[in-house]
């Protein structure tokens, strides 16, 4: 059984599904609450997300989150980062681990973003490996940019590409590593309310059209659904906002394949 299953990682990671898995950092569970909606947002998961959006943390700050895909335990997903404010900009630094022993893929990440005027603009450098028990690793270097600009104090428009540089895990190019380019709108027609919508085009797959809510319920607390065209999947959320802490969590349910879960913590480790 465990020969069967490496043979099919083996065949399966060269399939853009099976790529999207493993080499790509997971948006964080406000994200996943929201249909997948990740280009617009400017907090700390920017650092897995569009690193423009790392301009707006003020403090040190530590995220742990843990992501189970399809409950099915090879699949899932633990990330953990850190992002901070310095004289020049802003920074972070994110590792994720995708997978179990037979297959997983790690990527380290370094991110910088600068805020001038109404303009936040972020440039995130990752280095991707892959591990296939009994077939070795793989490994490539690979770059995201980004940009967040407040068109109006209600308006908010956000891009984001990975994967610009358009690397490979090998030398032939038969095992390629996704470039997705998200282009999103967020409106916040009051201080409790956010609608956002994104475009999603993987140049080799099919655009996907995301809608997300996020309701501010109380001081410290709000509730997030949204939708994604693609995959016919409906995700909710809800975070809760302490002095220090964060929790998030975010569910997709996909009714033919299960449900994906992603819980979240923030930590400022200074006042």
């Amino acid at each position: 059984m465990k020969i069967a299953y490496t043979i099919l990682i083996a065949c399966c990671i060269s399939l853009n599904a099976s790529a999207q898995l493993a080499s790509r950092a997971p948006v964080g569970p406000r994200a996943l609450g929201m249909g997948g909606v990740s280009s617009i947002f400017h907090d700390s998961w920017s650092i897995f997300n569009n690193p423009a959006g790392l301009t707006d943390t003020k403090r040190i700050t530590a995220l742990f989150a843990y992501k189970t895909i399809f409950d099915f335990a090879p699949f899932n997903t633990v990330s953990a980062g850190i992002a901070f404010p310095t004289s020049l900009g802003n920074m972070g630094f994110s590792v994720f681990r995708f997978g179990d022993d037979i297959f997983n893929s790690q990527m380290a990440s370094l991110a910088f973003a600068k805020r001038t005027g109404i303009i936040r603009l972020g440039i995130k450098l990752n280095y991707l490996q892959y591990n296939i028990e009994g077939f070795g690793s793989k490994s490539t270097l690979l770059s995201d940019i980004g940009v967040v600009a407040d068109l109006t104090p209600e308006l908010t428009f956000g891009a984001h590409i990975y994967n610009f540089t358009q690397s490979s895990i090998s030398a032939d190019n038969r095992e390629k590593v996704p470039t997705v380019i998200k282009l999103g709108i967020a409106y916040k027609p009051t201080e409790n309310i956010a609608l956002v919508i994104e475009g999603e085009k993987d140049i080799d797959l099919d655009p996907d059209l995301k809608l997300g809510l996020e309701y501010q319920v109380i001081e410290k607390v709000k509730a997030r659904t949204g939708f994604s065209t693609l995959t016919n999947t409906h995700s909710f959320g809800a975070g809760l906002q302490l002095t220090r802490f964060g929790l998030d969590y975010g569910v997709q349910i996909d009714r033919k394949l299960g449900h994906t879960h992603n819980f979240g913590l923030t930590f400022q480790i200074n006042e």
